[in-house]
């Protein structure tokens, strides 16, 4: 558990500092797959132009005119269908990173709605209300994670 999140125990007690940390994690765990999505994202089209580019010379020193002779061209060397094979993969992995991502962002959003919604019961007394300022200011401070509103 963060430390910060420990330090906590004047206003919170265990089930709220266990939320907290949660959400915490799928912050981070949405932040790394948002950024290797991104990585990602590049790398695939780095490769796609790259192996287009190759194919765009190669067909212009061969002077392909039929559709036939270009497939046969494709099929005759097995390191093109190397490059093609590996260039389908790299967007497949992309578009399954991409649903995880969403996945994660989703998990994050819900339970720090859940958070907002059920502050009242976290946080029952007015002693313990006035304290949770200062818990939404860290989270919001420390860790760029909002709890004051629902809307991203």
């Amino acid at each position: 558990m963060e430390i910060k999140v420990q330090m906590l125990h004047h206003s919170t007690d265990e089930p709220t500092k266990y939320m907290l940390q949660t959400v915490i994690d799928r912050k981070r765990k949405f932040e790394r797959l948002k950024e290797k999505e991104k990585k990602l994202t590049l790398a695939f089209i780095a490769a796609l132009l790259l192996v287009g580019l190759y194919l765009f010379f190669s067909f212009s020193k061969i002077s392909i005119f039929s559709f036939s002779a270009a497939i046969s061209f494709l099929v005759g060397e097995t390191y093109h269908l190397f490059f093609i094979l590996a260039v389908m993969s790299s967007y497949l992995y992309l578009l399954q990173i991409h649903k995880k991502s969403e996945k994660a962002e989703k998990e994050f959003h819900d339970l720090r709605c859940e958070i907002i919604q059920k502050s009242k019961e976290l946080w029952p007394t007015n002693e313990k209300w006035e304290s949770r300022q200062h818990v939404f200011q860290l989270m919001k401070r420390e860790y760029d994670i909002n709890l004051y509103h629902e809307n991203k």
